[in-house]
């Protein structure tokens, strides 16, 4: 069996690969601080946390057991993974320190908003920590070593994160903070472990790149997700940044993956000749807008990536408000956060009772979705509630 430790990426990967065949395993990580600040599984203090306040869904997928190195497959715990296959992944907020017994970890603060009992012996024991990002990758070297403790004879891949090239515009974004400036350092580290620790890095530039080389889509298609952050003044918003999330990379996973099985196979990472940094990367970013038909096709499509492309194309022309085809659109969107958010910021610049319409119809397959648990679900429907009211406000 296959192990992909790390965030949402490895999960793309992971099902891109049990798609070729192989049994994988994923496995959701929070951050490298909380394996290291505990080796040896999941802490006695938190284990009992869980238990008594029943905090299974508490934890945003990021199981007490995976943040402390126990990545046990039910019925397979006394047999080593064939590969594991890690990530840069980001550190996702909040983290805590356990200040009695210090060590690390994360849960949803959601999951004592109605438990006062949790709230009080959180607020007693455990205070929040912002890990500082320009020291990522030594935190992430200790965390590897960890592993090839754990694991001393598998074979271990390291996926690299996309550089932040300017055609990736507008500003590219990961959720790693600091990654713009990490990246440039990374490769010094990527030596370091490959020489003492035996991991083989597998370059998503260059699978990229091949990819670009072989499609005529725009950077729109492949990554369409906005960060959008909005500066509003007396219920007005006066001014807009826009930065691309190059983290969710829709043809990048089938890519990886033929990768990750011909090293499962044989040993080997080779790349094909077109496999390459494109020049075209270097060179600034040219944005484009979707008419109203190719919107209405993207929406039509029912899936994720057409309509956040088509969602985002509408942040490159605002000298009109295009609410009206969301409004006639809702039940076909799929249940995503990374779209919602864009339809927030865009209902803040468009004030219009029409984006209830779209809320109302999009509502069901929201209630419908349970896949992420209930946390999930809940913070979905209110943040659509949030949208509704603002637009009848």
């Amino acid at each position: 069996m296959l192990y992909f430790l790390g965030n949402c990426q490895m999960d793309f990967l992971s099902r891109s690969v049990a798609g070729l065949g192989p049994s994988v395993a994923h496995f959701e990580l929070a951050s490298p601080m909380t394996h290291a600040s505990h080796p040896d599984g999941v802490p006695p203090a938190l284990a009992s946390m869980v238990r008594e306040h029943r905090l299974d869904d508490a934890f945003n997928g990021r199981q007490p057991e995976y943040q402390f190195g126990r990545f046990d497959v039910p019925g397979r715990e006394n047999e080593p993974p064939a590969l594991l296959v890690v990530n840069l992944f980001h550190e996702t907020a909040p983290l805590f320190l356990h200040t009695e017994d210090g060590f690390i970890f994360h849960m949803n603060p959601a999951a004592w908003r109605d438990d006062p009992a949790l709230a009080a012996r959180m607020d007693a024991r455990c205070r929040a920590i912002a890990p500082n990002p320009a020291t990522y990758l030594t935190r992430f070297g200790r965390f590897l070593a960890l592993l090839r403790e754990r694991f001393p004879a598998t074979p271990m891949l390291l996926v690299t994160r996309l550089g932040h090239y300017p055609a990736f515009g507008p500003a590219p974004y990961s959720y790693l903070e600091n990654w713009a400036a990490l990246s440039r350092e990374a490769p010094a580290h990527y030596a370091v472990w490959e020489r003492e620790l035996g991991v083989r890095v597998l370059d998503a530039n260059r699978v990229f790149g091949g990819i670009w080389r072989e499609s005529d889509d725009g950077i729109e298609a492949h990554c369409p997700f906005l960060k959008i952050e909005l500066t509003e003044r007396d219920g007005a918003v006066i001014g807009l940044r826009a930065s691309r999330d190059v983290e969710h990379v829709g043809p990048l996973w089938a890519g990886l993956a033929r990768k990750v099985v011909a090293f499962a196979e044989g040993g080997e990472i080779r790349y094909a000749a077109n496999e390459t940094v494109p020049p075209e990367w270097n060179r600034p970013w040219q944005p484009s807008v979707l008419d109203d038909e190719a919107v209405i096709d993207r929406f039509a499509s029912e899936r994720n990536y057409p309509w956040a492309e088509a969602v985002g194309s509408f942040f490159m022309d605002l000298a009109r408000d295009r609410t009206p085809l969301l409004a006639a659109s809702g039940e076909f969107m799929p249940v995503c956060h990374n779209t919602l958010h864009m339809i927030r910021a865009y209902g803040r610049i468009f004030k219009n009772p029409l984006l209830a319409t779209f809320c109302d119809t999009h509502r069901p397959a929201a209630e419908a979705f349970t896949a992420n648990g209930p946390l999930y679900q809940a913070d979905y429907l209110a943040r659509l509630d949030e949208i509704r009211a603002h637009a009848l406000s």
